[in-house]
Order: C-alpha cells, then structure tokens, then sequence
C-alpha cells in the first residue's frame, strides 16, 4: 500500500520566464518593466523581442506608467526584476508589437495564427483602485487594421479572471467562478491554433510556466491573427490594475520527450487520467532531461519511479491504476523529490542522469540505455485514501 511521505517537501520553483519543464517551448517577446521608477515607460525599448518600443495613450503619453515598491498599495505579485506598470488614467492603453520576422514557424506575413501553431501568454495583474463592478483589467490580442480578437484578464463588469472573444463567433465575456481580479495573480493562457476556430486554455496561478493539466477555463474561440499586444484598464469608479512579467512564448510542452505506453492509466479521483512526459533532451551529456506527471489530483504528493523494464500489475499492493514498470524499480525520493500537484494538478521533476535510482543505489545512465518512468500519487476513493499512477513513458538515452 502507499506508504507515509515525509511533510516538508521542495515545491515546484517560482515563475520564471523559463522553466527546468518548458525545454519544447521557445520565448518570443518578454517585458519585465525594467525602467526607471517611477516614471514613463512611453517610447522604452527594453525587454525582449519586440518590434518597437512602447506606445502609450493620454494627452502627454502617461496614462499607463512604471511604478515602484513605493507605490500605495504595492504591487504583491511583482517579479521583483524593475518596476511594473501600472493605470494613471482609466482606460489608459499601451501598445507593442512582438517582433514575428525570427519566428516564421508561426507567424506569416507579420501575422501569429498559422493553423497547427501554439501560442503562450502569461502575465501578472491585479485591480488595486475602484471598485469590484464596471471595470476591466488585462491584456489584449490585436490584429492591426481589423481591431480587438481577444481579451485575457478580467473583463467588463465582471471581477473574475477569464477572456472575452471579440471576433464574429465563439464566446462572448467567459469567466472563471470564484477568481477575484482584486487578488493578485498569474494568468497564463494557451492559444492552440487550428483549422477555423481556435482553443484557448486559461489557468490561475499554475505551478509551472507551461501547463498540460487541466485548464481553469477552456474555450473554443474564432478564428484569428494578431500582430500587437496592448495592455489597459479602466472603469466608472477610478479603476485602475498593475501588472507586471510579460511573457510570449511559442511551442507545446506536451511534444515531449520518448514514447508513451501503457495508456491511457486507470481515472483517478479527478475523473481523468494521469500522464507523463518527458522533456528537454535524452541527451546523457547535455544532462537536461526533465519529468512532468499531470492530470493529477489537486494537492496531491506523489515521485516518479523508473526502470529499465516494462510491465504490467495491476493494482499493485492495493493500489489503484497499473504499474507499468517491472524488475528492479528505483524510487526519486531523494530531497525535494517527493513533489506535490499543487492546485494545477501536476508537479515536475529534473532529472540527474548521472544519479538515476535503483534499488541498490544510484547509477549512471548510459547511452543507449533504455529507461522506463512512471509517476505514484496520493489519490482518493469515495472519500478513503489510496493511491494511483499515470502512464509511463519510455526514453532512450542519447550521446
């Protein structure tokens, strides 16, 4: 049965605008507001990969502006890298262009949306003036010369985290039920690109900077391209939000590393089943090879087990699910390697090729070798504890 985990335990590390998991996914444009501050941010260049610098509205370009650990009230979630922005004047908008031309494999003529491409945008915001009704706060996708397609934030009249599409089909104003836009947060939200509309996937506050679980909100949107961000805020009460470490990125981090087998695993207490990927590189001398286990149960501990046999028992040791690995079995249960899915339902682990377990101790892979990884969690049934495992997946090492 599954055995006691020790309780304090290593979580996933904070946002960054890479992650040890997001080896498949590539940064395209980033801003972390790193200007004087207090002050303009209208005409700044910084950041990375944009077209052009920032334009800002307002009789004298300041409607927007960089702020500072002096503000009042402070922003909670800033990254601490520079200042952040902020709304001077509701309705205030500042606009910039990622720049496309080092990215063909996803944009054409100046345009993101090619069908079968993965979009990424993350960012930080919170509503620190108004009040909670006809106000709106977030990040804006726009196709020069046609207008708005998208909304990611807190939409008109609503005070919860979620999009509003603005084209001729798909949804209008979605929310997520429960989310406050006054509470600081990190949205990060997935664009899938498809043949006519398009899938958006949002998540609150996800423990990595790529999810693959379970969305807080999942939508069909219409079909779009966008070559300009703008961020605003605005209402009839003084509103106004912050945010802070913009982030796009392009790639799908499910496009992972080795072959999966024994799938799909038995449904866990979410009514889905759980999964691993492998990701970065089954390189041994590039030692970047990463593991993420998802469509876990909320909060749940769990480590990923490995060998270099497969099999196939069923409800091992009253367990619930497969255990899809067999001879000798190695346990990561070394420090911070009892992991917990966190709210997100997934956790991920980097793995130490030179240090992989094994019964007898730790060993170092070699190339050629094949390896097996499955992930074991807490899970529950009916309300008693018990336990389950994702798929597995199969990586052969490489020089």
């Amino acid at each position: 049965m599954f055995k006691p985990l020790p309780v304090a335990l290593a979580l996933l590390s904070a946002l960054g605008l890479l992650s040890p998991a997001s080896s498949q996914v590539t940064v395209i444009s980033s801003e972390t507001f790193e200007y004087p501050a207090p002050g303009p941010f209208f005409q700044q260049t910084g950041g990375l990969g944009w077209e052009n610098p920032w334009w800002v509205s307002g009789a004298a370009n300041d409607d927007l502006a960089v702020f500072d650990g002096t503000a009042t009230p402070p922003f909670a979630l800033s990254d601490n890298v520079g200042g952040y922005a902020g709304q001077v004047n509701p309705f205030g908008e500042a606009y910039r262009k990622p720049d496309t031309l080092p990215h063909p494999d996803v944009a054409a003529g100046g345009l993101f949306g090619i069908d079968d491409t993965t979009i990424w945008f993350s960012f930080s915001l919170a509503s620190f003036s108004g009040q909670p009704v006809e106000h709106f706060g977030g990040f804006a996708l726009i196709e020069q010369g046609t207008g708005e397609q998208l909304f990611i934030g807190s939409p008109w009249n609503t005070n919860e985290w979620g999009i509003d599409d603005e084209g001729p089909a798909g949804p209008g104003p979605v929310t997520i039920a429960g989310t406050d836009d006054a509470v600081p947060a990190r949205l990060v939200a997935r664009l899938d690109f498809l043949p006519g509309m398009e899938r958006l996937r949002l998540y609150v506050d996800p423990a990595t900077d790529y999810p693959t679980g379970t969305a807080d909100l999942d939508e069909m949107i219409h079909d779009m391209f966008f070559n300009e961000i703008r961020i605003s805020s605005g209402g009839n009460n003084d509103d106004r939000f912050y945010f802070d470490h913009l982030v796009i990125s392009k790639g799908d981090p499910a496009a992972g590393v080795g072959t999966s087998y024994c799938g799909p695993g038995a449904a866990n207490s979410t009514g889905g089943s759980g999964s691993i990927i492998g990701l970065g590189s089954p390189s041994v001398s590039a030692n970047q090879l990463s593991l993420e286990a998802a469509g876990l149960p909320a909060m749940s501990f769990g480590f990923f087990l490995t060998s270099q046999s497969q099999a196939l028992v069923t409800m091992p040791g009253g367990s619930q699910g497969d255990l899809c690995l067999g001879g000798a079995i190695g346990r990561f249960v070394g420090p911070g390697q009892i992991l917990n899915s966190g709210a997100a339902g997934s956790f991920t682990l980097p793995v130490d090729l030179t240090q992989i377990p094994q019964p007898t101790g730790l060993v170092a892979g070699a190339v050629g070798e094949v390896w097996n990884f499955q992930a074991w969690h807490r899970d529950s049934v009916g309300g008693s504890a018990t336990s389950n495992f994702t798929d597995g997946v199969e990586i052969t090492l490489t020089l």
